[in-house]
This record gives structure tokens, C-alpha cells and sequence, in this order.
């Protein structure tokens, strides 16, 4: 009975969650409410207040949820290959691969990135959940350090180089696609990162 309960709150907070992922993606961040989500969801304003308080915990709770996403894509990616080279090329096309099939993901996020200079707590949750993926990459770099595929870099700043053009590069995208082919665009990310960490490998070779 216990474990049915708690099943059935999950449900209804991913039900509460998807409805207001919806509805920021429709209409932004600062223009709905609670009401919004509760008719979007199907349910009473009371029966989404007994899962989160506040308008803030349900977007603090999907700014959670939209990061776990990426992060689980990327790490499920680069699990699929064994060197470290291979692994990175799966990490920078999962980004990609987010804004073609699930634009509204980054539609969402950027409204959520708008709050960071007046919402602590969006702020802070923000710098966590971004420092875990950037870790992510930290750690395939890492990897080709040690396998002797890229030359020794600070491994933490150029992850963070990658996952912020990256990144860049798919908002842009989602916001604008008419000028531009993603698909291009990422052969040349993957170019420039691994061309980037394969010469540094040819120049200390040479030195």
C-alpha cells in the first residue's frame, strides 16, 4: 500500500512538472501561474499545492529535472564508446541532438537563466546542476589525458569551453534555425574540439 502511494505522488508531481514545463515553454517564465499548471496538469490549484508550496519549488524542481535529462543523455552517450575521443564527439552531439528533437528544453532554460541575477535560489541550483555536467566532460578529458589521446590541458576550464559552446550553439539554434544547418555546425564543433586537443598532443610531441 506504502509503495502504491508513494508510486501515485510520483506520478502526479512528473504530471505537475510536464504541465508546467508546457506551460513556461508557451508562455515564459514570468506569465503564468499556478492556476496555469494546475488546468494544464489536470487538477485542482489545491492538489498541485500539495506537492510543491510555491510557484518557485515546481520551477526550481523543473530546472532539476531539465538538467538531470541532459546529464543522463550525455553520460548514456559517451557509455557507448571506449576511448575517450569517440565519447567526447557523443557528448557534444547529445546537446545537439537535445535542441533538434526537444527544442523547448533550451526555450525553457534560457527563461530560467534570465532569473539567475534576482533569484538566489535559481542561481544556485543553476551553478550545481551545470558544474555536474561540466564535470561529466571533465572527466572524458581526463580520460584521454591518461590514455595518452590528448595532451595534458586544465581539464576543468576546457570542459567548461566545451559544454558553453556547445551549449551556445543549440540555443542558437533553437531560437533562430533559418540561417544555418545544426548538423554543419556540429561537424565544425567537433572539429574544432578535437583538432584543438590533437595539435597541443602534435606540439608537445615536436617539442
Amino acid at each position: 500500500m506504502a509503495t502504491r502511494n508513494i508510486e501515485k505522488e510520483e506520478k502526479r508531481k512528473t504530471q505537475i512538472v510536464q504541465a508546467a514545463f508546457e506551460v513556461i515553454a508557451s508562455r515564459g517564465y514570468n506569465n503564468f501561474t499556478i492556476e496555469d499548471i494546475a488546468n494544464r496538469a489536470g487538477l485542482s490549484k489545491g492538489g498541485v499545492l500539495h506537492y510543491f508550496k510555491t510557484k518557485e519549488d515546481i520551477l526550481i524542481h523543473l530546472l532539476e529535472v531539465i538538467y538531470r535529462q541532459i546529464e543522463e543523455t550525455i553520460v548514456r552517450r559517451s557509455q557507448r564508446y571506449r576511448t575517450a575521443e569517440k565519447k567526447l564527439k557523443a557528448i557534444i552531439i547529445a546537446f545537439i541532438v537535445t535542441a533538434k528533437r526537444h527544442p523547448s528544453v533550451y526555450t525553457v532554460m534560457v527563461d530560467f537563466w534570465a532569473q539567475v541575477s534576482t533569484n538566489e535560489r535559481v542561481k544556485n541550483i543553476n551553478g550545481k546542476i551545470y558544474g555536474i555536467i561540466c564535470d561529466e566532460v571533465r572527466k572524458i578529458i581526463d580520460l584521454g589525458v591518461e590514455s595518452g589521446e590528448f595532451v595534458a590541458v586544465d581539464s576543468a576550464n576546457v570542459a567548461r569551453l566545451i559544454v558553453s559552446m556547445v551549449m551556445n550553439v543549440a540555443i542558437q539554434w533553437t531560437f533562430d534555425n533559418s540561417g544555418c544547418n545544426i548538423d554543419h555546425i556540429t561537424r565544425a564543433c567537433l572539429s574544432m574540439v578535437t583538432a584543438y586537443l590533437r595539435k597541443r598532443c602534435n606540439i608537445k610531441a615536436e617539442s
